[in-house]
Formats: C-alpha cells, sequence, structure tokens
C-alpha cells in the first residue's frame, strides 16, 4: 500500500469515528420495516421507510429479471430521473400522465365552491398568473400539479420545476426565483413547516406579478400547514386536490409496462394492504407486482400474493426466522455474502465468506474450507438461491436488498462498519476488469440502504476509493445520486458540506467533492455546490487547486450560472495573497480562456461589474509578478482585439482599474509594462492589430493617471 493510501485510510478512520461513535446502536426498532406475514393482511410501509419508485428495485425498466431485481446503475437511474423531474421534458410529463389516476381539483373560495376536472382546473389556471394546489403529504400531490401543467401548456410552453437551493435548515424564503418569458413554473414546498418562511406567501405572489408580465406563471404545489405556515395570501386560486384511489394508481401503472395485474389487485391481502398504504408505497408496490408477474407467469394467484407481499415487506419475517434459527456461522456469512454480491459467481461469493468472517470476528484467521465445512451447493440451497446466467441470484424476489435492510435494523452500528469496511475493500483487492463489475455492484447496494434506511452513513466508506483513479466515478455517482435524492438528499448535501470545511481531509477527498460540486448537483442546487467549491478553495494545494479549476470550468459551460460564479470568484480574490486568492485567479486565468470572457460578461451587471474591478486592483497592487497576473491581463488584451465594443469595453475596465483607489500610478505602470510585453514594438509591422491595441490602452491609461489628472 502506498503512503498516500495508507494517509487516506488513516482519515477514514477518523471520518468512522465521527460518523460511528462508540455506544451508538444500530437504527431503532421503530425505523425497521414491520414484518409482513404471508397469507395476512399486510401493514402499509411507514412513510420513513418507504423507498420512491426512482429505485431499481421498485421500478422494472423492462426485460425479464430473474429473482431479484439487479443492484447495478441504481446511480444513474437516480440521477437522469432527477434531471428529467426538474426540466420537466416533455416525454417525462406525457409519462406521467400517461398513468395518472382520475384526480378532482376544489377550487373554494367566499364566492363558489367547484369541484372541476383536469381540463377545467387547466383553463383556470390558463387565465391567472399564479394558482396554488393544496393536499396530503405523500398522496400524489406533486403528479397532480405536473398533470395541471401538462394540461395547460399543450402549446409547447416550456415547463421548469423550481428547486429549493437552501442550506439545510435555512427557512425557504424564495428570495432568488428563475423568471424567463413563456415559461410555467412549478414550485413543490416542502412538508416541514418549519423549512418555509412567514413571509414566503407575499414574496410568491409579488413574483408571480412579475411573472405575469413576461407571460409566464407559477404553480404551487404544498400541504395546509405548510401554505399556513408561508403566511398564504387571499388573491391566489387554491385547489383543493384528494388523493386518488390507490388500487387505480397500482392497475394504471402495471398496464404502462403493458402488465394485466387485475387478478393480483382484486385480492383481499393486496386491497387490505393499499388501504393503509400512501401514494409513495402504492409506486413501489406497483414495481414488485410488474417483476413478480413478469418473473413467474405461471404462478397462480395465491403463489403471486405471497411473493409480492414478501418483498413488499423485505421478507422481514422470513429473515427474522430465518437468522432465530441455530444455523452455522458459515450459512449467515454466506447469506450476508450473497445479498452484497448477487450476481457473481456462486464461487466467488464463496471465497469472500472466510473475508467477511475475519472482518466480523466471527472466523479465526485461518481460512475454512475444508472437508468437515459445509459446501456451496448446500449453501445456497439453505438461502434459497441458484445459479442463472453463471451468476448466483436468489429465487425469492428482491430479496438482496431485503437481507441488507434487515441487517441495517436488526445490527449494531459497529455491525455496519464492519460490513461496509468489508464490501468497500473487495475491489481494491482486484487490478483486472472485474473490479469495475464489482464496484458498480456494491456501489449500487450501498445507494439502496442509505435511501431505503435514511441513514447516511454508510457514504463515509466511500472515502476509500477517492485515490484510486480507476474507482472514483463510482464515489463521483453515488455522492450526486444521494444527494440529488428526496429521501436523504438534504443530509447528504449538509454531509458534503461538512466534508468540504474538515481540514484533515486528504487532497483525493477534497478533489472528488469538487468533482460532485460540478456535475448533475450544480445544474439543481448551484448555490450549494459554489458553497462547498468555496470552503475547499482555501486549500493551499495545487492538486486541489487544479480540481477547483477543473470544477468551474466546467460550471461555466452553463451560460445561466455565470454571473454566480464571477460574484463567487471575487470573493475568494480577497484577502492576502496565496490560499483562496490563488485559487481564484487560477479560476479567472482558465475562464479567460473560454467564449465568455469575465469582465465582458459583467459589463451590464454594475455589482459584479464593480467587484471584479477592485479584484484586479487587488492583484496588479502585488509586488510580485506571478503567472495568474499576467496570464489575466494578457486575456483583457486578447479580448480586446475581438471587436471594436469589446476594445472599448476593455479599455474602460482598465481605466477603472487604474481609478480605484489609492496607487493608480503603480498600477497604471505595471498595466503598460505588461501591454509592451504582451505586443513589443520591434513587432508591429507583423501584428498591426494588436499594435493598435497596445496603443489604445497605453494612451487611455495615460489619460486616467492620477498625477496627470491631479495636475
Amino acid at each position: 500500500m502506498s503512503p498516500e493510501e495508507t494517509l487516506a485510510f488513516a482519515e477514514d478512520d477518523r471520518l468512522e469515528d465521527d460518523l460511528y461513535p462508540e455506544g451508538v446502536s444500530g437504527i431503532n426498532v421503530g425505523q425497521a420495516v414491520s414484518g409482513i406475514n404471508v397469507g395476512q393482511a399486510v401493514s402499509g410501509i411507514n412513510v420513513g421507510q418507504a423507498v420512491s419508485g426512482n429505485n431499481v428495485g421498485q421500478v422494472v425498466t423492462g426485460g425479464t429479471v430473474h429473482g431479484g431485481v439487479h443492484q447495478t446503475f441504481v446511480e444513474n437511474k437516480l440521477i437522469n430521473e432527477a434531471i428529467r423531474r426538474h426540466h420537466l421534458l416533455r416525454t417525462y410529463i406525457e409519462q406521467v400522465v400517461q398513468s395518472l389516476a382520475p384526480r378532482s381539483y376544489r377550487l373554494a373560495s367566499q364566492d363558489q365552491d367547484l369541484t372541476l376536472d383536469r381540463a377545467a382546473a387547466a383553463r383556470v389556471l390558463g387565465e391567472r398568473p399564479w394558482v396554488v394546489v393544496l393536499g396530503p403529504a405523500n398522496s400524489g400531490l406533486r403528479t397532480a400539479a405536473v398533470a395541471l401543467l401538462y394540461e395547460s401548456s399543450q402549446a409547447g410552453r416550456r415547463l421548469e420545476e423550481i428547486l429549493i437551493d437552501e442550506e439545510w435548515g435555512r427557512p425557504f424564503a424564495a428570495a432568488e426565483l428563475p423568471a424567463e418569458r413563456g415559461v410555467t413554473y412549478l414550485l413543490c414546498l416542502p412538508d416541514q413547516r418549519e423549512r418555509v418562511s412567514p413571509e414566503l406567501g407575499r414574496r410568491l405572489q409579488a413574483h408571480a406579478a412579475h411573472l405575469a408580465t413576461l407571460d409566464a406563471s407559477l404553480v404551487v404545489a404544498a400541504t395546509p400547514a405548510v401554505w399556513a405556515a408561508a403566511g398564504g395570501v387571499g388573491t391566489v386560486s387554491i385547489f383543493q386536490v384528494p388523493p386518488p384511489d390507490l388500487a387505480e394508481v397500482v392497475r394504471r401503472e402495471c398496464a404502462v409496462h403493458a402488465v394485466d395485474a387485475s387478478s393480483v389487485i382484486a385480492s383481499p391481502t393486496i386491497g387490505d394492504l393499499l388501504t393503509r398504504a400512501t401514494v409513495m408505497d402504492a409506486m413501489r408496490l406497483t414495481g414488485i407486482i410488474v417483476t413478480a408477474l413478469r418473473n413467474h407467469p405461471e404462478h397462480d394467484v395465491t403463489k403471486l400474493v405471497e411473493e409480492i407481499c414478501g418483498a413488499y415487506g423485505d421478507w422481514d419475517d422470513v429473515l427474522a426466522n430465518w437468522f432465530s434459527v441455530a444455523r452455522s456461522v458459515r450459512h449467515r456469512l454466506f447469506l450476508v455474502a450473497a445479498a452484497l454480491l448477487e450476481g457473481e459467481p456462486p464461487a466467488e461469493v464463496l471465497d469472500a465468506v472466510n473475508s467477511l468472517g475475519q472482518t466480523l470476528g466471527d472466523l479465526p484467521s485461518a481460512r475454512s474450507d475444508g472437508l468437515t465445512e459445509v459446501g456451496l451447493r448446500a449453501l445456497m440451497t439453505e438461502i434459497k438461491a441458484e445459479v442463472v446466467d453463471g451468476g448466483l441470484r436468489f429465487e425469492r424476489a428482491n430479496y438482496g436488498t431485503a437481507v441488507l435492510t434487515f441487517l441495517h435494523g436488526d445490527r449494531s452500528a459497529w455491525f455496519h462498519k464492519k460490513l461496509w469496511e468489508w464490501a468497500m475493500d473487495l475491489p481494491l483487492r482486484r487490478n483486472d476488469h472485474r473490479q469495475t463489475r464489482l464496484a458498480e455492484r456494491i456501489v449500487g447496494n450501498l445507494v439502496a440502504i442509505v435511501l431505503r434506511s435514511r441513514d447516511t452513513r454508510p457514504l463515509v466508506w466511500l472515502n476509500r476509493w477517492t485515490g484510486r483513479p480507476n474507482l472514483r466515478p463510482h464515489v463521483v455517482q453515488a455522492l450526486t445520486a444521494t444527494a440529488m435524492s428526496e429521501e436523504v438528499g438534504a443530509d447528504v448535501r449538509s454531509l458534503l458540506y461538512r466534508w468540504s470545511r474538515l481540514e484533515r481531509a486528504s487532497d483525493p477527498s477534497l478533489c472528488t467533492i469538487a468533482e460532485v460540486c460540478s456535475g448533475e448537483l450544480a445544474r439543481l442546487y448551484p448555490r450549494v455546490s459554489l458553497t462547498r467549491l468555496s470552503h475547499i478553495a482555501h486549500r493551499d494545494s495545487p492538486v486541489i487547486r487544479d480540481a477547483i479549476v477543473t470544477a468551474v470550468s466546467r460550471l461555466w459551460e452553463i451560460p445561466r450560472l455565470r454571473p454566480r460564479i464571477v460574484e463567487v470568484i471575487t470573493n475568494w480574490s480577497e484577502g492576502e495573497p496565496g490560499g483562496r486568492t490563488k485559487t481564484a485567479w487560477a479560476v479567472f486565468a482558465a475562464l479567460t480562456r473560454s467564449e465568455a470572457h469575465p469582465v465582458l460578461l459583467t459589463w451590464h451587471d454594475e455589482s459584479s461589474r464593480i467587484g471584479l474591478v477592485g479584484a484586479v486592483a487587488r492583484l496588479f497592487d502585488q509586488t510580485e509578478v506571478d503567472d495568474a497576473r499576467t496570464e489575466f491581463g494578457e486575456s483583457l488584451l486578447d479580448a480586446a482585439l475581438m471587436s471594436e465594443a469589446s476594445r472599448i469595453r476593455i479599455v474602460e475596465f482598465l481605466g477603472d482599474v487604474v481609478r480605484r483607489g489609492d496607487g493608480g500610478t503603480r498600477r497604471l505602470v505595471r498595466l503598460s509594462k505588461l501591454t509592451f510585453a504582451w505586443q513589443p514594438v520591434d513587432r508591429d509591422v507583423t501584428s498591426p492589430d494588436r499594435r493598435d491595441v497596445r496603443d489604445h490602452v497605453v494612451e487611455s491609461l495615460h489619460q486616467v493617471d492620477p498625477l496627470t489628472v491631479g495636475a
């Protein structure tokens, strides 16, 4: 192991100590999914444990899956789904509406009390700058709002969802909301009353008035309690939307996947389950039903319902009974290894048993593979697994995830720590093509458990891979997927914040966070991402500085983020030279090589322009002539070559730099010297354009020389 990896592992231990303190037990019993007795009425899964339909294992994406649903590529699916939801792409909305159960929209006011269908409610939206849609939490309220947008935008209006880009614990006050001509916006408020400002209703009303001048509109979705906490307003149309019929939700969603689930839905057991479920639960159940019907079309309804109920309840009773029997350590270890490595060749799963047992302390250091031990066939029979296409698969649907979920709720935090320590080390022992496949499988399981348990602590183990270039992409995907998820997104974004401020964090860890904050997460949460980059930027490390430059350069490719980026990087340039200031000018130097020069970009934004003038003045006040000053100064002169308008703006900008506070003459001399170095006199014949720019700049600078002006 290299010294760098040794340091990273030591850092892991410190992070783990923070997240897994001694004496902290596992998930509380009340958080574990309650058992489901096959053949008996099934209680609905608590909202806190239900996993949304985005997760692999709950939604069938096509094709036949044998046994448990594969756990790979879960992070990419989550990311893609979040992007589609945010931009409200037409294909996404049509998919939502296609399976939408009938919903009613009750419009109540002092003058009227009407129950409208979707088309009639959409006409109301078309006549007014904004409406509010109210309904219970986890009742499919957002889906009802999306359908309303779809109905009112057949003419091709662009639809976008406004995500709340606020730090955890800060009430949303709608201080910065988008406003583009011809766009209809959807804003879903959080379910927690404390997360909204009491002035929110008034501010939304003012914003809606502004949108009306742009032929734009706004739909707000919230629970009645949250809307009351936001202050409410009396001049907005409010629709009350009751929950849909869940049996119809399941039937229609199954039909989208070309599966007839009528016989299953008619089962009294499934019907009793749905009476206690939420819409989120119903969507999860739908995915399980589709999987069961596709995998086992030969089973009768009784057998199918048994399989569906077992998977829906995470096979909790089955696993509780299995672990209560006095089975050998080898049987138990094989079940856990199979749950994490489902899909791998059975022999490789068996090979992993010894290392798992040694990590947990259940086996001695010597291997336990003699003839006195239970063999592979007997082990697979005991856990009801078989070989399919060369890989081990459980016969029960979603059984691998169920095993991991059960253990997360049934075992201590120490066990969780050791389990993921073992799992994350497995790919580190390989250097062949199987390493990537194994890493995908482990990350998929880790993400699934984080989402199902709503426990972000396992994510700390991803830090073991940050120093490996071939494994780091898996870390970035997993952190991005969970940070963008509905289940734990706010918690993971908060976790990234703490890690970005951790002084003992290693360079590879911080570079990974920089990469996460420059990807899809930044597109949806730009303020959050730039805040984390700001905390990393003060590290005086060339490796981290390069990572920050790469990250911000990626964000610069998104035009709507550029003004914000200039503001943030300008703030970095304040203070003493070195650290964050040095990083700021390295970033600016990189941005000047893009199609949009920061100085020209801020020309019509007085506040940003004044800030940038001050930053450049401080840069040329420095005694030392570093590469950043030379590169940025030359980029200004290069920008002046682009057009006559650009030349005029650059010359005026440099004049403002000279006039900024004391030391103007010193800055003038340094700028003039740089200009002549950029275009020496002996090259004037071959570069007349550069000569003209140089002469224009030098002449203009002398006109604003404080000594000359004062005389």
